[in-house]
């Protein structure tokens, strides 16, 4: 008799594996290319309170678009893959229904936030178009490179979810001049753009089918809630250092904190491609009880970025000043301590590995949950009483500790899980019903 934890669906060939990752590598790492060439740019182009006001409308607009896209992008790249396949353009079409309603209420918040914010005081009207377009556009456009990901595109979707825009808008900038205006309304062009290509291509990639039934609002909005919560508090970990920087300190402050983020950021290339591959395959084993299969695919991985971890960490301690030089001599004056501080703390999820992605596509988002609430909470009590008197060194402490800590509290989570399988995953898998379309 077979085994319920066998795994039948074939494996791809070493070949073949090795020249699909080359093929993802080479689509994200273009993106984080043009991203980094993006802010170095900005840098050298901007007197330091300018790119901070850029930074800081770029941030605050990434954090307000993980709270409205609710989840939906996850729950997309979960579902899409299971779901019939003509229930899947209807999912995918209330998705976006649902995240551009939620973006109205979302921005007009976020726009109260730029009002008031130090940073953004003396350019409000530039800086609240950037952030409101930043907002609706990534929100969306996050939905649909998720449903391409779910559709086996992970290519296309790579590409639109991280190239494209910060392309396009180096290329805008590079031509047009480092005026602020015209910089803002770069990054809005290409924003939109992103956001339509994106939009359009998702929908071709799903069958069209009239008369069929849909996943009714209340499952959706049943299953997306936890997962819209997970990427709420990662990106209160990730995000609200630079937001209560530019709140409370200056935007010089901000401009150094976002390109250390970004540049240590960047050490997780690897995983966000490898994450955006597997997590199809995980939802599938898991959902057959294939769970020696699931386990199988997250530790190899697992393996994988832990060295990769080590080799990034000790790079960093060598490199720092040669990396900081890039962007100018006050990054590099100021930058150094911040920088390995931030280090450190990816080091721990680099290490992680696919953990945070095994968690979601297995139906234990609600512990996963638990433990990001824990490190978000830790996160804003150390930048509410450090960024006061320590700036920048004290958000980059606050973000390391407590990016160490979530991930810490995610392996024993894993290992928890490994040990029982099957013991509370059937709770946390909600079940879909059908609703008239």
């Amino acid at each position: 008799m077979k085994s319920v934890h066998a795994t039948d669906a074939p494996e791809p060939g070493m070949k073949a594996e090795l020249v699909r990752y080359a093929r993802l590598v080479i689509t994200k790492g273009s993106g984080s290319g043009a991203m980094l060439g993006l802010n170095i740019l900005l840098a050298r182009l901007l007197v330091p309170d300018l790119a901070g006001t850029i930074f800081f409308c770029v941030a605050l607009g990434t954090f307000v678009s993980l709270v409205s896209r609710l989840g939906l992008d996850v729950a997309c790249l979960k579902n899409i893959a299971s779901l019939q396949e003509d229930r899947q353009r209807s999912y995918f079409d209330r998705s976006l229904t649902l995240a551009f309603l939620a973006n109205v209420p979302a921005i007009l918040i976020g726009l109260v936030v730029v009002y008031f914010s130090k940073t953004t005081e003396s350019h409000f009207q530039l800086s609240a178009i950037l952030f409101a377009s930043a907002a609706l556009c990534i929100s969306l456009t996050h939905i649909s490179s998720e449903t391409l990901k779910a559709k086996e595109r992970t290519s296309e979707g790579l590409f639109w979810q991280t190239g494209f825009q910060p392309g396009l808008t180096l290329i805008l900038v590079w031509i047009t001049g480092s005026e602020l205006n015209t910089v803002v309304a770069c990054f809005a062009v290409s924003y939109l753009l992103g956001m339509l290509g994106s939009v359009s291509r998702a929908r071709m990639s799903l069958p069209k089918v009239v008369g069929t039934s849909a996943v009714g609002w209340k499952e959706m909005l049943v299953l997306c809630l936890p997962l819209m919560l997970i990427a709420v508090t990662n990106s209160v970990i990730e995000l609200s250092d630079t937001v209560l920087l530019g709140l409370i300190r200056s935007a010089g402050e901000v401009s150094i904190y976002y390109i250390c983020a970004k540049v240590t950021a960047l050490s997780t290339t690897l995983l966000f491609i490898i994450n955006g591959t597997i997590a199809p395959g995980i939802a599938r084993r898991w959902s057959r009880r294939d769970y020696a299969g699931a386990f199988s695919i997250v530790n190899k991985y697992s393996k994988v970025m832990l060295g990769l971890a080590v080799v990034i960490l000790a790079a960093m301690f060598l490199l720092h000043d040669y990396i900081l030089m890039v962007f100018g001599e006050q990054y590099r004056e100021e930058g150094a301590f911040p920088l390995l501080v931030l280090a450190t703390g990816y080091f721990f999820v680099l290490a992680a590995g696919p953990l945070c992605i095994f968690m979601t596509m297995t139906g234990h988002h609600r512990q996963y949950l638990h433990n990001n609430m824990a490190a978000a909470v830790l996160n804003l009590v150390l930048n509410l009483f450090l960024i006061p008197r320590y700036g920048v060194n004290g958000a980059c402490f606050a973000t390391a500790l407590a990016l160490s800590l979530k991930n810490i509290l995610l392996y024993v989570q894993f290992k928890r899980i490994q040990r029982k399988p099957g013991g509370d995953s059937p709770g946390n898998q909600l079940p879909i019903q059908h609703e008239p379309a």
